[in-house]
């Protein structure tokens, strides 16, 4: 669920009733986590998170800020961060990963968009995600390998994914 509020796309006055409604009558009620897509509407997410105190998720593709990122972890919540945060522009998302706690982070691909440098500008998938790993391994002094370890745990976790699943 989400709400996309960029110079591509026209928020529709529909967007927030539907995101409460999702929030209140299926995660609230069934107990499971939901994914937020939150481009450019940033302040209307958090508020309506916020009004939903029992209900955690992910916010994918994560471009908020600092403050707000730290609001949705004391509020129960993962951030996920794509190919954006080896851009050059982005001090923003980096200074989030290096405040973020790393049982919060998840990473992703957003193919086939979002792609990490040096293929910015190509279609992305699932092969290039270790990139975003590696940057988040720089900034937080640790190893890709244990990046990539520490989300795949955070990922079954967040889906309740088990071992034994036989």
């Amino acid at each position: 669920m989400g709400k996309d509020a960029t110079r591509h796309t026209r928020a529709t006055t529909t967007a927030i009733p539907m995101i409460r409604l999702t929030l209140s009558s299926l995660a609230e009620e069934l107990g499971l986590p939901v994914i937020v897509h939150d481009r450019e509407a940033h302040q209307d997410c958090l508020q309506i998170v916020r009004q939903h105190p029992n209900v955690t998720g992910v916010y994918h593709c994560y471009s908020g800020s600092l403050e707000d990122a730290k609001t949705l972890v004391k509020l129960g919540w993962m951030l996920s961060f794509t190919g954006v945060v080896t851009y050059k522009n982005a001090r923003k998302s980096l200074e989030v990963i290096e405040w973020l706690p790393m049982d919060r982070i998840m990473i992703e691909t957003d193919s086939p968009y979002l792609t990490p440098e040096p293929f910015r500008g190509k279609r992305n998938d699932s092969g290039k995600v270790h990139l975003v790993a590696e940057t988040i391994a720089r900034v937080k002094g640790l190893s890709p390998e244990e990046v990539a370890q520490i989300t795949l745990e955070n990922g079954k976790r967040f889906f309740n994914i088990q071992e034994d699943m036989k």
